[in-house]
């Protein structure tokens, strides 16, 4: 099972609203994760599979070794986020 988390500023209401669209995309490729919401300060002590937050985050955040970070600046379209995530999975149809 993958870990996932979404990451924002302040890990309240952005972060929430994305991992529910995550919640779904996973859902909808069949993929189990467990996939919580953080903020970046709580964030940096993490190790999750996947990182999904904002282009801005994400130059904040890094990239880190073993982990796949998926940037969005729409965070409540299904299909969206899901085509990032199959990108960068590198799934196929």
């Amino acid at each position: 099972m993958l870990k996932v988390y979404t990451v924002c500023i302040n890990g309240m209401g952005s972060s929430l609203i994305l991992k529910m669209t995550v919640e779904k995309a996973f859902k909808e490729l069949g993929i189990e994760a467990d996939i919580r919401h953080i903020d970046a300060g709580q964030f940096k002590g993490c190790n999750p599979d996947v990182c999904i937050t904002t282009p801005t985050l994400a130059r904040t955040i890094g990239e880190r070794e073993g982990m796949i970070l998926i940037t969005t600046t729409n965070f409540t379209d299904v299909n969206i986020v899901k085509n990032k995530i199959k990108e960068a999975l590198n799934l196929n149809e």
